[in-house]
């Protein structure tokens, strides 16, 4: 998912204009402050998406707008605004599932990931809960996967994706197989043996600050202007 955000990079010391950075060296900084491997920011910048969109200087290279002069007056703020498009990956919550199925045997073909009757199972349970968690978390949901089956009569496990953000608790996903099992055919679902644990979540936050990235920047040049 893309996000577009506006910045505003405000340099606070009292500094004429021709001593302020050019566009493309903000524009850069910013890129590789928030590219940095070493960063903590939850996001990756498109280094063509970044726009200086509005400042007081005018780099070389650019038609000039106004005269600069050497002499100019000191300000005690000059600003310089930056537009970024920033890919920014959801948060997820994964959440594991198993239940047990009394009324089919298991054999070493369901242990088998590659075999047609682990296959047609996985399609089997797949196509019937997956349209049932879409419908009753809509805003949510994102995915169901098959993990595995296992011996006991058959356990089934599975894995629930869902949005960090409205992931639903693990007794409305209950719930959801409760309600299905009288209507699933080719499986049945032993309501009593139904477990809903936490898993690993994925992804990183949507609520990433930009004021960061902005307070990366600016620190970054009152630096490298004091050497």
């Amino acid at each position: 998912m893309e996000t577009q955000a506006d910045i505003e990079i405000l340099f606070i010391r009292n500094i004429s204009t021709p001593e302020l950075p050019q566009n493309s060296v903000v524009a850069q900084t910013f890129v590789e402050g928030v590219n940095n491997s070493g960063s903590s920011f939850n996001l990756t910048i498109n280094p063509s998406s970044v726009q200086v969109l509005a400042s007081p200087v005018t780099d070389p290279t650019a038609a000039p707008t106004t005269a600069t002069s050497a002499t100019a007056a000191p300000t005690t703020a000059s600003s310089t605004t930056v537009t970024t498009s920033a890919t920014i990956t959801p948060a997820f919550t994964i959440k594991r599932i198993t239940f047990r199925s009394l009324q089919k045997k298991f054999t070493s073909d369901l242990a088998d990931s590659s075999s047609q009757e682990f296959k047609d199972r996985v399609s089997m349970v797949k196509g019937q809960l997956e349209p049932r968690f879409t419908n009753e978390f809509s805003s949510s949901f994102n995915s169901l996967e098959v993990v595995e089956f296992r011996n006991g009569s058959v356990i089934n496990v599975l894995k629930l994706k869902f949005l960090a953000t409205s992931a639903p608790t693990n007794n409305q996903i209950i719930q959801v197989l409760r309600n299905a099992a009288s209507n699933v055919f080719g499986f049945d679902i032993e309501t009593s043996s139904i477990s809903v644990t936490d898993a690993t979540s994925s992804g990183v936050s949507h609520r990433t600050s930009l004021l960061s990235a902005f307070c990366l920047v600016l620190l970054s040049w009152l630096l490298s202007n004091q050497q």
